[in-house]
C-alpha cells in the first residue's frame, strides 16, 4: 500500500529537523514523507529542503488547519492508500505511526485517531485545553453515536474513502479535527479512537496562544453546525456515488 506521512510544519526550524529524522529512523512501514509549509517566515523551509523532503509551501498562512485540504488533495492526485498528518512540532512520535496505520490495513476502520486520553502515559495536553477537548468531546459523541475522547488531535490517519471524499468530492475549507470527524462519520467512514503516547512541545510557540483559545469554542460550534446543514446532501451524494 501506498502511505504518505503528511507533516504540518509553520514556523517550525526549533523542530522540524528532529521531526524528519525521527520519521526516517522509524520508516519501518515503508512511508513517503512530504511537508505541508505554511507559509513560514523562518527557515523551515530551506531546512526541509537541506534534508531534500518534499514540501508542499503555502504562499500565504491559512490559519490552523487549511492545511488539511492540501495533502488531501495531493494524496488523491497521487494514489496514496493512506495518509497520516504528523504534527511538525515534535508532539508527535513517528515510532506510534503503526498503531495508526495497521487498523487500515487490517480493513477496521477508515479514520484512525490517535488519542491521548486512552492511556495514563504521555503528554496530555494543558489543562485550559483539555476542558475545551472534553467539551467537543461529548458534542460530537453525542451527534455520532459513539465516544471520541481526544477530538483535537493532529496525530490522524485515513483510508483511500477519505482521501477521495476530501480530495476531490469536498470542496469546502476544513478548519478544524471536530469537522473532520463528523464529515467523515457522514460520509460511511467508520472510526477508531487508538492509544498514541505524544510529547509536550519542548522548542517554539504553539499556535494555540490566548487568542485562539478564546475563539477556538466559537469556531468550532460554528464548524459543527456547518457540518450539520450538510449532513443530508453528503448522505445524499457521495454516500449514493461511493456505494453504488
Amino acid at each position: 500500500m501506498k502511505i504518505l506521512i503528511a507533516v504540518i510544519a509553520y514556523n517550525e526550524e526549533d523542530n522540524i529537523s528532529d521531526v524528519i529524522r525521527d520519521l526516517r529512523d522509524n520508516n519501518f512501514i515503508g512511508y513517503d514523507i512530504i511537508v505541508i509549509d505554511n507559509a513560514s517566515t523562518d527557515n523551515t523551509l530551506e531546512i526541509c529542503r537541506n534534508f531534500k523532503v518534499d514540501v508542499l509551501s503555502h504562499c500565504v498562512n491559512s490559519d490552523i488547519n487549511g492545511t488539511w485540504k492540501t495533502y488531501f488533495t495531493y494524496a488523491f492526485q497521487n494514489n496514496y492508500d493512506i495518509v497520516c498528518q504528523f504534527d511538525g512540532d515534535g508532539q508527535h512520535i513517528a515510532s506510534e505511526l503503526g498503531k495508526l496505520i495497521k487498523p487500515i490495513i487490517d480493513k477496521k476502520a477508515n479514520q484512525v485517531i490517535g488519542s491521548r486520553f486512552l492511556s495514563t502515559e504521555g503528554f496530555k495536553s494543558y489543562a485550559v485545553r483539555r476542558i475545551g477537548i472534553r467539551f467537543f468531546s461529548f458534542l460530537l459523541s453525542l451527534i455520532i453515536g459513539y465516544k471520541i475522547r481526544d477530538v483535537t488531535s493532529g496525530f490522524i490517519a485515513f483510508d483511500r474513502r477519505i482521501i477521495e471524499f476530501f480530495g476531490k468530492y469536498y470542496k469546502h475549507e476544513i478548519n478544524d479535527p471536530n469537522q473532520t470527524h463528523l464529515l467523515s462519520h457522514f460520509s460511511g467512514a467508520k472510526i477508531l479512537e487508538v492509544p498514541v503516547l505524544m510529547r509536550s512541545r519542548s522548542k517554539g510557540k504553539s499556535l494555540y496562544g490566548f487568542i485562539n483559545s478564546f475563539t477556538y469554542p466559537f469556531k468550532g460550534l460554528a464548524n459543527i453546525l456547518g457540518c450539520l446543514l450538510l449532513k443530508r446532501q453528503i448522505l445524499n451524494e457521495w454516500t449514493k456515488k461511493y456505494d453504488s
